[in-house]
């Protein structure tokens, strides 16, 4: 079977394929679908199909009709609400200039944020070290890694930086039938604490469990994670046999124009190193975060909405208002085995 797939209606796409595949030691590469749209219009007439697909293998791709920021965010009012980053825009995007970033407060902690660098950076959860509330009206939200990321590729690097995707559902389930007494430590809350600058995330579990049944995976292999010891040999089979496993990944490259939607709760995604070899022509990408429909909700107990300091480090991972009516919203995070 050929490993792409092109979604566009009628229309085909025109003999350019600049994403690739890298599936390996599998019988038959899952098929890499591309969603064609070249306008706006075309996109709308197909993003309940796109949010089906996400729904149903955790990530799409979106070939749109320009590699601009508004672009972006026009594909990502459809699926869902923007939770913002200490690294984004009023917008909630994250992008090529730091000029219109609203926090600057990171750039004293710059080690501490790896997707700025040019290294590998591991398949991992966006937000893995999110945990806290943020101040809704009236009321308050728990604070949870973001549903779904989009990437929007501006522009390639010229050597490396190639995109990496791991299925975390496949990996749950196969974890869960080859080595049950690390499936259950794993999916056993305070196995692990993540903390990335000023943002903690205490006693969580690799699988957390949530309300709807689905399971929400939260991982990153690095010196972010500390992980309690009896689970600790758990955490690295987990890694080495399946995570960093190449059966495992799907690698993507993609091209100019190209957005990624990817379920955040379900895949992990990661980075090849790469090279910038010309000023002013290496790797340029955007990112947007969405949050999940149905964030817990949590009220005052005395009615108030007092200020807190511990709540402060939240703000600059609060979700924003909807800029558009959401037409199309994907089922999110691990499910059950049928």
């Amino acid at each position: 079977m050929n490993a792409f797939t092109a979604f566009a209606g009628p229309d085909t796409l025109t003999g350019r394929l600049p994403l690739r595949s890298f599936a390996t030691d599998r019988a038959e590469a899952e098929p890499i679908a591309i969603f064609h749209c070249p306008t706006a219009d075309r996109f709308a007439a197909q993003a309940d199909a796109i949010a089906a697909h996400v729904s149903t293998h955790g990530y799409a791709v979106v070939e749109a009709w320009d590699a601009e920021t508004a672009t972006l965010s026009e594909v990502a009012a459809r699926f869902g609400r923007v939770q913002s980053h200490i690294r984004a825009d009023a917008n909630g995007l994250v992008g090529i200039s730091v000029d219109t970033v609203v926090n600057r407060e990171w750039e004293a902690f710059r080690s501490e944020y790896r997707g700025v660098s040019t290294e590998e950076f591991l398949p991992h959860t966006d937000g893995s070290y999110l945990q806290g509330l943020v101040r809704e009206g009236d009321h308050y939200l728990q604070l949870l890694p973001p549903g779904m990321l989009l990437l929007q590729c501006w522009q390639p690097a010229s050597s490396g930086g190639g995109n990496i995707l791991v299925d975390g559902q496949r990996v749950f389930h196969d974890l869960a039938r080859a080595h049950p007494r690390h499936h259950a430590a794993l999916s056993t809350k305070g196995c692990v604490t993540y903390c990335r600058d000023d943002q903690i995330a205490l006693d969580c579990a690799v699988f957390e469990r949530l309300r709807d049944g689905t399971a929400m995976l939260r991982f990153r292999y690095d010196a972010a994670a500390f992980v309690a010891d009896w689970a600790i040999e758990a955490f690295h089979l987990l890694q080495n046999e399946y995570f960093a496993n190449p059966a495992y990944q799907i690698r993507l490259a993609l091209g100019t124009g190209q957005i990624a939607l990817v379920d955040n709760h379900r895949m992990l995604h990661g980075r090849d190193a790469f090279v910038n070899e010309q000023p002013g022509k290496g790797r340029s990408m955007r990112r947007v975060w969405l949050s999940r429909e149905g964030l817990p909700v949590l009220r005052n107990a005395a009615g108030q909405t007092p200020e807190k300091r511990a709540l402060k480090r939240c703000e600059a991972y609060r979700i924003l208002e909807a800029t558009a009516a959401l037409t199309a919203t994907p089922s999110l995070g691990i499910r059950p085995a049928a």
